[in-house]
């Protein structure tokens, strides 16, 4: 048993991917309102896989214009800032999948197709806002913080809901993955809105933080349309989504029709 601060002394990000860190300084250079070019393909410089990895997704079916995309440079100028920055956050959450997920029975890929699916629900549902977008596809990176923390060997881990999950947790482990999330996401420099959104993501009104208290309610909301989609379908659900079925539905086909399209190949 550890607490959310033992875990926080814990985390050792070299037994994580480097990404995090690139789109930490990418989402913070984005939201600049003169940032030069220079500046962004320099954020790259430091981890050549993965600059690779985002230029090969820039050709892939699914973002490609036409045109063949040769680097940084030339990414940001057919897909824009923005577009790059969601890039790189599919790319990292996919590195993530050669992790292991050993505290539970789903492997890494449910995990990867579900903040993946959580991420196009929170797009939509928040209007596009690209720090709603990072809050979804990073709401369940505790759960690699928490495999990399502590060795196999412990009970598995198996619910489709994540509130039950997280109950697990605590009681297995004494901290719940959207704690080590927060903690995880701190350390890696993202934005404190993002990083108190994971960390109360399955009790927002606890955040004290009123604007990050708002972020934290859409991505929970976010979480309850994709607990539907895994089978979680009652009234608990239904409520938190709020969302009537036909709509809930139509969301998450929605969602999963793009997640679809990536596949595993980034």
């Amino acid at each position: 048993m550890m607490t959310t601060k033992q875990i926080t002394d814990s985390i050792d990000l070299g037994k994580l991917p480097s990404g995090p860190r690139v789109l930490s300084r990418l989402i913070s250079s984005v939201r600049q309102p003169h940032v030069q070019l220079a500046d962004v393909a320099e954020l790259f410089h430091s981890d050549p896989a993965l600059t690779a990895r985002v230029v090969a997704a820039c050709n892939s079916a699914f973002y490609s214009r036409g045109e063949p995309t040769a680097d940084i440079r030339d990414a940001v100028l057919r897909l824009g800032l923005n577009e790059v920055s969601r890039i790189v956050q599919i790319v990292m959450l996919t590195d993530l999948r050669k992790y292991p997920t050993h505290l539970y029975t789903a492997a890494a890929g449910h995990f990867w197709e579900r903040s993946l699916h959580t991420a196009f629900v929170i797009d939509e549902i928040s209007g596009h806002d690209p720090i709603a977008y990072t809050a979804g596809i990073m709401h369940l990176v505790g759960i690699w913080v928490l495999c990399s923390v502590f060795p196999a060997g412990h009970l598995s881990i198996e619910e489709r809901e994540l509130a039950l999950q997280a109950r697990l947790e605590q009681l297995r482990l004494g901290v719940t993955f959207a704690e080590a999330g927060g903690a995880a996401l701190s350390k890696w420099g993202f934005g404190d809105q993002v990083c108190d959104a994971v960390s109360w993501q399955l009790t927002p009104s606890l955040c004290e933080n009123p604007d990050h208290r708002e972020l934290a309610k859409l991505l929970n909301r976010a979480v309850a349309i994709c607990d539907w989609h895994h089978g979680v379908q009652n009234d608990k659900t239904l409520i938190r989504s709020e969302m009537q079925i036909t709509d809930l539905e139509e969301c998450n086909q929605r969602a999963s029709e793009k997640v679809a399209k990536i596949g595993f190949g980034f």
